[in-house]
């Protein structure tokens, strides 16, 4: 294996065409909603094989910014669409457990200077989403 340093671009357009990725399950699973209820995941892999063969995996990042703004789009509200999406998942993932509870407190956080208050106040970092769509 290969040590891979992603450019700024790439990895914009990586969460793009993710987002998107996502943007095209929504509505294909509530389109095929009917077909799709017998299948495991809810027809992911029926989803999946058709979106690997979709023709925007061979944009350029402009490409796909130029595709969005056709679906009236912008990049900004398709990174919110994915990071709604992503959110809504982990929180759907399971109850509440010890274990999730040691990470939530253990998340890190940052002293930001509020020149309004003349305070310094602890922000939490959210940990980076990562997903198998992210790494190409």
């Amino acid at each position: 294996m290969a040590i891979v340093f992603m450019s700024k671009t790439a990895k914009k357009r990586s969460l793009l065409l993710d987002a998107l990725r996502i943007l095209a399950w929504e509505e294909y699973k509530s389109t095929n909603k009917e077909s799709l209820k017998d299948f495991q995941y809810g027809g992911y892999a029926v989803f999946d094989a058709e979106w690997k063969d979709e023709k925007l995996h061979d944009m350029t990042y402009e490409e796909l910014i130029a595709f969005a703004k056709s679906l009236e789009f912008t990049e900004v509200e398709l990174l919110s669409i994915r990071s709604t999406y992503y959110a809504k998942k982990n929180n759907s993932s399971g109850a509440t457990t010890s274990a999730t509870t040691a990470t939530v407190s253990a998340t890190p956080t940052r002293k930001v200077n509020d020149s309004s208050a003349n305070s310094n106040i602890s922000v939490p970092v959210p940990d980076e989403e990562f997903d198998v769509g992210d790494l190409f």
